[in-house]
């Protein structure tokens, strides 16, 4: 029989035992009916005795069949036996012979049974001795097997075990109660030298000597015990070196919770100590810094826990360091939620992005402070600041003298105007010669204007064209290009006049003297070693240009004016098709210095 698959099934053991067990009670009547055949073929040489030939066949079949098989066949025999064999009659005349032949079969095969049923016990007992001897041996080597197997997987748990403590840069140890180690790793010999194999089953002092046993000695009382302990202490290497290490003992506890001895770990921390005095000493030399500057500083983390608070952040605040460090800005600083300085200091703390600005003080509102917020690597933020009530005061101061000496000035330009518009009434001057002074007297003015914007500091050169040629542009043909510039003061007034001279000449004679004229006014920076600017004044499609019989005012202004405050020289081109004016000088004498 075979399942599904096409794989014979085995038949249980208890079928195959009812099937030999059928075939057996078949002999017990099949042999008995063939011995009736034997036995009837051979009568005529061997009368008589019908039963004694059935005695081997049941004899057998109790050796093979046992108690059960063997009484079967004996009935089936004798049944046979009587009813086939027997002469004469067993009920007839002299049958008395017969009975007493019967009676001794039955005696015989009642033996044979009685006989076949002892064997089946001592057979049973046999193989019930064998069978428990069986299991006894296989119990035997299956703890040998199992022992095997723990053997194996113990050898491969400690060699995993001494590759991942071999990893490790610890030194790593088992030590028992008898102050003898029983393992160690790979560290420990390269630390002594000598191979682990020679330092298992050494005594713990012979191995680190008499000086590092005695400073650790109390500590392994102590593990001994039963208490985990740890310490730092000084120790010579296989050199000789000494060496700063921490040193962790940890009771090793048996089933019973008694301590069998200890585990050790130890660490060399001679380069975190030399890294943290490194670290501490560069940590004071920056507090010596900070504490030297006079502007205040101070530093928080991530948490806005203060970190650092230098000595002039302490006289400034009234606080001590150590009233402060460790505590959160807000808590220390209540009055900053809400101001311009958590909103500045929230917002580096979220960009990353550094910001300077100034703004009162929340904390004392009589005083300006100038605050510099940046990220800390790590973050955090780093804030420096400095009182800057004075420089405040001293710039309201300044910025009224200069508006009270433009004011003044202006008053002055008026004056003059006026006393001018007076003298030039006269017939014998010229108008136009008056309308030049006048349009001069107000160049001058917007310069002064412009200067006066930036506390006569700078001004910037975009704004000073357009504020000068603002008059002449109306139809807006003058194109301007060039970057800006920030211009130290007389440069600003010397190029207004001078734009202007040119542009009073162009509205008269040149480019916007029509409808049609253009006038190109450009400037570059350029050279990377001492960088020159230059300016172009450029006029196209205005009447033909021809050379003038005489140099007046305003071409000596441009021609030595210029080249004097500026330093560089200036050509004038009478071309056919305009005035190309070209004005040089080195950037250095043109730009205004940053305050």
């Amino acid at each position: 029989m075979s399942s599904s698959a096409g794989h014979p099934i085995p038949s249980s053991p208890a079928g195959a035992m009812g099937n030999r067990r059928v075939l057996a009670y078949g002999a017990a009547v099949a042999l008995p009916i063939g011995t009736l055949f034997l036995r009837l073929l051979f009568w005529e040489y061997i009368p008589g005795l019908p039963f004694v030939f059935f005695i081997p066949t049941v004899a057998l079949l109790a050796v093979v069949g046992g108690t059960g098989v063997a009484l079967l066949a004996s009935i089936v025999s004798g049944v046979l036996g009587l009813g086939y064999l027997s002469v004469p009659s067993p009920f007839g005349p002299g049958s008395q012979g017969i009975w007493v032949g019967f009676a001794t079969y039955a005696t015989v095969c009642a033996i044979l049974i009685s006989a076949a049923h002892r064997a089946s016990k001592l057979a049973a007992k046999a193989v019930d001795a064998a069978e428990a001897n069986a299991a006894a041996r296989e119990s035997v080597l299956r703890a040998k097997l199992e022992m095997a197997e723990l053997a194996v997987a113990r050898g491969a748990a400690e060699r995993r075990l001494e590759q991942v403590t071999d990893a490790l840069p610890v030194f790593i140890s088992q030590v028992g109660r008898d102050a003898r180690f029983q393992f160690v790793n790979r560290a420990y010999e390269e630390w002594f030298g000598v191979s682990r194999h020679a330092i298992n089953g050494q005594r713990v002092e012979d191995v680190i000597g008499p000086d590092a046993y005695a400073q650790a000695r109390t500590h392994f009382d102590l593990v001994l015990s039963g208490q985990s302990t740890s310490f730092e202490a000084k120790v010579p290497n296989a050199s000789g070196e000494l060496h700063d290490v921490r040193a962790t003992y940890v009771p090793n506890l048996g089933a019973d919770g008694q301590v069998e001895g200890y585990f050790g770990f130890v660490q060399d921390i001679t380069e975190a100590k030399s890294q943290a005095e490194l670290l501490a000493q560069r940590e004071r030399h920056l507090r010596a810094v900070l504490d030297s500057v006079t502007d205040c500083f101070y530093a928080v983390d991530r948490d806005w826990r203060i970190t650092v608070f230098n000595r002039a952040a302490e006289r400034y605040y009234g606080l001590d360091q150590d009233a402060v460090l460790g505590r959160k800005l807000w808590e220390v600083f209540p009055a900053h939620l809400g101001s311009v300085f958590e909103k500045q200091l929230q917002q580096v703390m979220q960009s990353a992005v550094p910001v300077t600005f100034e703004a009162p003080s929340v904390v004392f509102p009589d005083r300006y402070i100038e605050m510099r917020v940046s990220p800390k690597e790590g973050g955090g933020l780093a804030v420096a600041f400095s009182d800057v009530t004075l420089r405040k005061v001293q710039e309201r101061q300044r910025e009224l003298l200069i508006h009270e000496l433009n004011h003044r000035v202006k008053n002055t330009l008026a004056v003059v105007q006026s006393i001018a518009a007076r003298s030039l009434r006269d017939s014998r001057v010229p108008p136009d010669a008056r309308e030049a002074f006048e349009g001069r007297l107000m160049a001058l003015a917007g310069a002064h204007d412009l200067l006066t914007q930036e506390s006569w500091e700078a001004a910037q050169l975009r704004s000073v064209v357009e504020a000068t040629l603002r008059p002449f542009d109306l139809e807006h043909r003058i194109e301007v290009s060039g970057p800006d510039l920030r211009l130290r003061p007389q440069a600003a007034v010397s190029l207004t006049l001078a734009l202007h001279e040119l542009a009073t000449n162009a509205a008269k004679y040149g480019a916007l003297s029509n409808k049609t004229g253009v006038v190109g006014l450009s400037w570059t920076i350029s050279g990377p070693d001492r960088p020159m600017f230059r300016l172009v004044w450029q006029e196209r499609g205005g009447p033909e240009v021809t050379l003038p019989k005489r140099s007046g005012f305003g071409s000596r202004l441009i021609r030595e004016g210029l080249v004097r405050e500026l330093g560089g020289p200036v050509s004038q081109d009478f071309l056919p098709e305009g005035l190309v004016c070209t004005i040089e000088a080195p950037v250095e004498n043109l730009q205004a210095t940053v305050s």
